[in-house]
Formats: structure tokens, C-alpha cells, sequence
């Protein structure tokens, strides 16, 4: 068989996938993120993912034709590496993943950012299927983005869709990139994190920590944030509105600039907390837009958290067609 695998690599999780030349999922399995150990660690996490999935799948190594990995941060898809990835620990210098992968199974091995891969997933068999300008926005550990324009993915110099670094509040928040006012610093789940450890240090009462250590967690897991809005937590809930306004307003101004078709709102935060987000999210948007009718284009993510490991097997089977 002419097998893809796509992995979809987080801070806290590596999801993997095996696809067929159609587009259809074969077999899923997840692994979690190592965090300590650094690159080596992760990868090697990323071998025992995959080899897991094609035992699950009842496959042999040769049936793969190729590995597509989509990974966050700052990505040289052209050389396979990760330049940056601020939100996976020790992930600070270069990282030759495509390559490393590539010697472990022998394969061609294709590398994008993560919210790329997403977008061109969502762009061909989700919610942006059809349109032919869209911006996808996913919130996980932090946010990123993804540009579909004139129907083909954009990556400008390599970095384009870094929504997530868009400034929505001046002289806000302080940001992983130390920025200040970033959309993740208010949007992503590592920066909700810190906020809310922040003001419970300060006195503020919270469900939040104790539904994290109730789950067996150590962070405030995607679950943990909706139990604590569904408890009408007022700290938790509190943060997820600012949350929400903070995409809507980015979402709104990228509309403006590109007049795109479609916005996907995705990520494990976005997609976990589901429609009530989205309805804070267009609220925000609907004043931003310059034609506010269009905050019903703001759309959730089809695919959940497929859509990362999928784009990658879809990017990697693009490449390897055109090599």
C-alpha cells in the first residue's frame, strides 16, 4: 500500500496519523510530548508514536511512501528544520527533524508548520472546502496561523499566518517571544496558564487548580478550562471571554487586510470549548469588520485534532508527487 503518515507535533501531545493516497484516515495514535530532554527526547517519542500506529494499523515500515510533520514555531520547510520552537521545551536552537526522521524509517520526510499543515487539511477536506481565501486560527499551548490564498497555501518568507504574534492589545501582556500584547498572550493556553496561576498566588478564588489535580494533570488542560467555564468559574470564565475577544479582534482586522472567505478558529482550546467561543469570538469580530455580516464566515475547525497530523501527510504526499 501507498501509505502517508502525518504527525502532528505539540507541546503536549504528538498525534499520528495513517492515510491513504485518497485522503482517508487509516489509523490515529497519540503519544504525549516529553518534557524534559530536549529535541532528543521528543523524537525519539516520535519513532515509538509511529512505529505504535503502524503496529495498531497492522502495517509494515515499507508500506510508508512518506512522513509528513508539522511542528510548531518557526519552520525552514525547504531544509527540514525547526529554527525555533519556543513552546516545546529546549526546542531554542536549530533542529534538523526532517532529516532525523527521515533516517529512522527511511523515507522521505516533509516538514510545515503546524497551523499550515491544519489550514491546507481544513482548505481540502474541512470547513474551508469550496472557498478560496481563508485564515485559520488555532489555539493549543499557544496560537498559531495558516493562509489560504487564490487557493494555494501562502508562506510569504516562511513565516506567514503568525497571527499569533499580531499585536491586539499595546503595551498588554508580555508574550513567550517577549513581546508585549501579543493575541497569544491572551489566546493561547500556556498564557492563560500563567495568568491564572498568577492571580490565584494573589488571592483569587478558582476551581481551575483544583480540577487540573482531580483530572491527574499538571496543567490546565483544554478539559480542565471548560469544566471550570461550565462550573461558571468567574476567573476561568473571565479569561476565556478576553480570550475569545482578543481572536475576534485579530480575526476581524486579517479580514479587512486579505478580504478573505472563510476564518477556521481550531486548536485543542477553541475546538474543546466549541460553540459558545465561537459566538464570543464573532461578537468580537462583528464591530472590527468592515462588512460585519461576514462574522458568520468565522467558522470552527471539521476536523478537530486530525487536522494538524492530516495536512502533514497531504503536504508530504504533495512533495513527494513533485519530486
Amino acid at each position: 500500500m501507498n501509505l502517508r503518515v502525518g504527525v502532528d507535533l505539540g507541546a503536549t501531545k504528538i498525534q499520528t496519523l495513517l492515510v491513504a493516497s485518497d485522503g482517508s484516515i487509516v489509523a490515529r495514535k497519540r503519544g504525549t510530548t516529553p518534557a524534559t530532554g530536549g529535541p532528543s527526547a521528543v523524537l525519539t517519542r516520535v519513532q515509538e508514536t509511529i512505529e505504535q500506529l503502524l503496529v495498531r494499523a497492522d502495517q509494515p515500515a515499507t508500506a510508508v511512501a512518506t512522513i509528513g510533520i508539522g511542528a510548531p514555531g518557526q519552520i525552514d520547510a525547504a531544509a527540514g528544520v525547526v529554527l525555533q520552537a519556543v513552546n516545546i521545551a529546549g526546542w531554542d536552537q536549530p533542529v534538523p527533524v526532517a532529516g532525523i526522521v527521515g533516517d529512522m524509517f527511511g523515507v522521505p520526510v516533509a516538514l510545515a508548520n503546524d497551523v499550515q499543515a491544519s489550514i491546507v487539511a481544513e482548505h481540502r477536506l474541512g470547513a474551508g472546502r469550496g472557498r478560496t481565501n481563508l485564515l485559520g486560527i488555532f489555539c493549543g499551548t499557544g496560537v498559531g496561523g495558516g493562509l489560504i490564498l487564490n487557493g494555494e497555501l501562502w508562506l510569504g518568507g516562511g513565516a506567514a499566518g503568525e497571527i499569533g504574534h499580531t499585536v491586539v492589545v499595546q503595551a498588554g501582556r508580555q508574550c513567550g517571544c517577549g513581546r508585549n500584547g501579543c493575541l497569544e498572550a491572551y489566546a493561547g493556553r500556556g498564557a492563560l496558564e500563567q495568568t491564572a496561576r498568577l492571580q490565584y498566588d494573589a488571592g483569587r478564588p478558582t476551581v481551575l487548580f483544583d480540577l487540573m489535580e482531580q483530572q491527574g494533570r499538571t496543567r490546565l488542560t483544554s478539559r480542565v478550562w471548560l469544566d471550570a467555564c461550565l462550573q461558571s468559574d468567574e476567573l476561568a470564565s473571565g479569561l476565556i471571554t478576553e480570550a475569545a475577544r482578543a481572536v475576534g479582534t485579530a480575526a476581524g482586522s486579517a479580514a479587512n487586510l486579505l478580504d478573505i472567505d472563510c476564518v477556521v478558529i481550531g486548536g485543542g482550546l477553541a475546538t474543546r470549548l466549541g460553540d459558545r467561543f465561537l459566538g464570543d469570538v464573532r461578537a468580537a469580530a462583528q464591530p472590527v469588520l468592515l462588512r460585519p455580516e461576514t462574522a458568520n464566515q468565522i467558522v470552527l475547525s471539521e476536523l478537530g485534532d486530525d487536522c494538524g497530523a492530516l495536512g502533514a501527510a497531504l503536504l508530504a504526499g504533495d512533495r513527494l508527487a513533485g519530486s
